[in-house]
């Protein structure tokens, strides 16, 4: 490991860089507000949510690319290391030094300060994109796999499972209702959400919030039953059908007695994933044809610690830290390139899980 290539770049102003950064464009920082604990474990986040883990996540000091062995046993160790990492090889660092010349080695100008920036931010949205795709796999599922086929970095293979199934929480359309993509047999409201809400309350669960995400809520829109809920007198008389907004849907609801003020929350993201082979994926990792539903919008917390690159001395790699990503900065010589990495140790935890139930929209039990 080297100093980095790159002329005039300091913490300083890396921290000033990473510091314009923020997390408003991700749901996971107001469902799981991020929140820094040291006792970073997985037998705490067992105590507190009932969740279950198989075997180790990321192994510490382990190369970011080096894969081991598929799952196969419990353990209560560190929560998951998230890293990513980018490069300037030769070729792209020779343009760089091409851009100083011409300005005659002032690295404060615009291009050359966007040449190592453009880095960082990669790296950092590449770490907030994961968290997402982690928080919203688990709300939609009730659990969360890693395989080498949608976590190319990964060490080994796990998975995170908060078992809403031994607790009868997790269900398909309710008997009488349909399929929701069947528009005119489904009934969403007065047999699949009236169903789950008598359901929970019969446990002491008041259920107040309908996740899904905006596909699912297409189709629930696009049901007679909605329609017609939502549709005035005038569009009734002249049988004028038109798909309703969410504004407009939840305040139809608001007037169910027996819906105790259910409200629906449209989740509509994309995160693009790259494949173990090279390919990726882009869509909403809350999964199609699923509400979940919560007595609360605030769901758990994103819990993260300090990663140990930022206390680490007498390293020549420059490392700054905002929220729960460290950015760091370095070069190496054989072969020649610039490094930028994201590093966090981080997970969003469902806390109110136990208390949540999973509904599948189209199928009479749950299969995903």
């Amino acid at each position: 490991m080297q100093k980095t290539l790159m002329q005039g770049l300091n913490e300083k102003n890396m921290q000033a860089v990473i510091n314009s950064y923020d997390l408003k464009p991700y749901y996971h920082t107001t469902l799981f507000p991020v929140k820094n604990n040291i006792t970073l474990t997985w037998k705490a986040l067992e105590i507190q949510t009932g969740l279950r883990v198989a075997a180790d996540v990321v192994a510490r000091g382990a190369s970011i690319d080096r894969k081991t062995r598929t799952a196969v046993s419990r353990v209560q160790g560190d929560i998951p290391k998230i890293s990513i990492l980018r490069d300037k090889d030769e070729n792209e660092l020779n343009e760089y030094f091409i851009m100083l010349a011409m300005s005659q080695n002032n690295p404060n100008q615009r291009a050359l300060v966007e040449a190592w920036a453009e880095d960082m931010k990669f790296c950092w949205d590449g770490v907030a994109n994961r968290v997402e795709w982690m928080a919203l796999q688990q709300i939609s599922l009730g659990k969360l796999t890693l395989t080498d086929k949608n976590n190319v970095g990964i060490v080994t293979e796990y998975d995170v499972d908060y078992k809403l199934d031994e607790l009868g929480q997790k269900q398909g359309y309710a008997t009488g209702s349909a399929a929701w993509n069947l528009s005119t047999a489904a009934k969403p409201i007065s047999v699949d959400f009236k169903a789950t809400i008598e359901s929970a309350k019969a446990k002491g669960i008041r259920l107040r919030y309908a996740f899904m995400n905006l596909d699912t809520f297409t189709k629930f829109a696009a049901c007679k039953e909605v329609q017609d809920l939502c549709a005035s007198y005038l569009q009734v008389a002249l049988d004028l059908t038109t798909s309703p907004s969410v504004e407009q849907v939840n305040k139809a609801l608001n007037n169910i007695a027996y819906l105790r003020g259910l409200q629906i929350v449209v989740l509509d993201q994309d995160i693009t994933v790259e494949l173990s082979d090279g390919s990726q994926t882009t869509g909403n990792p809350f999964a199609d044809n699923v509400v979940m539903f919560s007595e609360t919008k605030q769901l758990g917390q994103t819990y993260y610690n300090t990663p140990v690159d930022m206390s680490m001395q007498g390293s020549h790699a420059l490392k700054v830290m905002n929220g729960y990503t460290c950015i760091k900065k370095f070069s190496e010589e054989n072969p020649i390139r610039e490094i930028t990495m994201g590093i966090a140790n981080v997970f969003p935890a469902w806390l109110s899980s136990t208390r949540s139930y999973l509904m599948d929209v189209a199928n009479s039990t749950w299969n995903k």
